[in-house]
């Protein structure tokens, strides 16, 4: 696994996952939830992402039961 935080790169061994959730299961958009909450407030952090211009609240993702949608004004920003 690869993660990019802060400039640097840190990178662990292959995981080997051995347990999961079935599609369908009820928990899983929870559990997908949870375990990308350390991402977004990562996200959350970088200037980038779409800005509202009455509220001034910027959007960089978007999470809805087992999606991730990110946003940005192009590429280079994604």
């Amino acid at each position: 696994m690869r993660l990019h935080a802060e400039n640097k790169l840190t990178e662990t061994e292959d995981i080997k996952i051995q347990r999961g959730i079935f599609q369908g299961d009820p928990l899983s958009p929870l559990l997908f939830c949870i375990c990308l909450l350390p991402l977004t407030e990562q996200l959350n952090k970088l200037d980038t992402g779409y800005e509202d211009y009455t509220t001034k609240t910027k959007i960089s993702h978007i999470l809805y039961l087992d999606d991730l949608k990110l946003i940005a004004k192009s590429d280079e920003k994604i």
